[in-house]
């Protein structure tokens, strides 16, 4: 953030890289406003960033755009996606094992590490109990043996770590370990389905490293006829593949108007329900109810294509796929996968990143090597 001194006090002149100069704030006919989330909207502060009070639970907003109140923002995202975030994380916390400082499998950590990297928390810090083993101790010694199960599992222990400021286990596979330029695909324990691929393709992206354009053409070329990705060969287009191939590729640099990214779009609002959630699959013999967590990965998909989850294009009968989410959501913060079934972990960990709105990947870095206990086998 860069500050600019003024008679009224410090300006807000840029954040993120958005915005003016500290020597020129006023540069543009734009600015940074500041607002607060009143419970029901955006308020706009008549103090100064340095003069407002912050209390615990507060959320506050700030915004890139012409001079005046957040009256001239009518499409500003309401806030109860975020605030629904929160109790769910605090729910998750609740689930830590006080022992390892897992969740029973490294599967469910991967999942985990999605859900509070989204809001930048770190693992070194994710205990149960003030003295219990952190989640970073619990990846540290597992995470080796888990990346050696596919490239779909070392694809999102990539995602996983960048975005909680972890480290990368020593012995650990990352995902162009199992690249074969005999093929141009990853490869691994589950073939060349799509679900492998797009982890993969996330993952070498958000280790801050480049795909293989072979690998990208591939992911790009399996899509089926009816515009969607399926898990496996002959499983059937679903919206969670494709949900992911479209975060996949848009992150390898597909363009978001591409016929490629426009036909998935159409696919997944195909399977959009009356109450404003998504199916997994529309043609499905076991029913085709809505799910928290194929909402949830659409979200993501939406929001990597630049669309609004909110907008006019994925509301029906006053529904959208955010308040279908937050319909999920019971009172102790945990999510059900579908009404009436009660809490589920899955579920809670896949509606906190489309919650707040993040897409994967979640964030882009390299990682330092830390101890780990596994050799890797390389997949060629």
């Amino acid at each position: 953030m860069l500050t600019s001194s003024t008679d009224w006090g410090p300006a807000v002149c840029s954040i993120g890289g958005v915005g003016c100069p500290a020597n020129d704030c006023f540069c543009s006919d734009n600015h940074w406003g500041y607002s607060y989330w009143d419970g029901e909207g955006w308020q706009d502060y008549q103090v100064g960033a340095d003069s407002s009070p912050i209390s615990d639970g507060a959320v506050e907003g700030w915004r890139w755009g012409p001079f005046g109140g957040s009256e001239l923002f009518p499409d500003l995202s309401p806030a109860q996606p975020l605030l629904a975030a929160t109790p769910a994380l605090d729910w998750l916390h609740s689930q830590q094992s006080a022992v390892d400082g897992g969740y029973g499998s490294m599967g469910a950590v991967a999942e985990t590490l999605f859900a509070i990297g989204a809001n930048n928390l770190s693992t070194a810090d994710w205990k149960h109990q003030a003295d219990s083993p952190s989640l970073q101790s619990y990846v540290t010694s597992k995470g080796a043996a888990y990346s050696l199960s596919g490239v779909d599992a070392a694809g999102k222990l990539a995602v996983g770590l960048s975005a909680t400021g972890n480290c990368w286990p020593l012995d650990a596979l990352r995902p162009m370990d199992f690249y074969s330029p005999t093929t141009g695909v990853f490869m691994g324990t589950y073939g060349t389905g799509s679900e492998p691929q797009s982890w993969a393709i996330l993952g070498t992206l958000t280790l801050d490293q480049d795909v293989p354009e072979n690998a990208l053409e591939y992911l790009c070329d399996a899509q089926q006829s009816d515009s969607g990705w399926e898990w496996q060969a002959d499983f059937g287009s679903d919206k969670n593949s494709t949900s992911l191939a479209t975060q996949a590729l848009i992150s390898g640099g597909e363009p978001i108007t591409s016929s490629v990214i426009v036909d998935a779009l159409n696919f997944l609002k195909s399977a959009q329900n009356d109450n404003g959630g998504f199916t997994y699959d529309p043609k499905s013999a076991w029913g085709t109810d809505s799910d928290t967590n194929s909402t949830a990965y659409v979200v993501q998909a939406l929001l990597a294509a630049g669309q609004d989850p909110t907008s006019s294009d994925w509301t029906v009968s006053d529904n959208n796929p955010i308040s279908y989410l937050l319909s999920m959501q019971l009172p102790d913060g945990n999510f059900e996968y579908k009404p009436g079934q009660g809490p589920n972990r899955l579920a809670t960990r896949q509606a906190v990143p489309a919650l707040l709105g993040r897409s994967f990947p979640l964030k882009v870095t390299e990682l330092e090597a830390c101890y780990g206990l596994f050799m890797p086998v390389l997949y060629k």
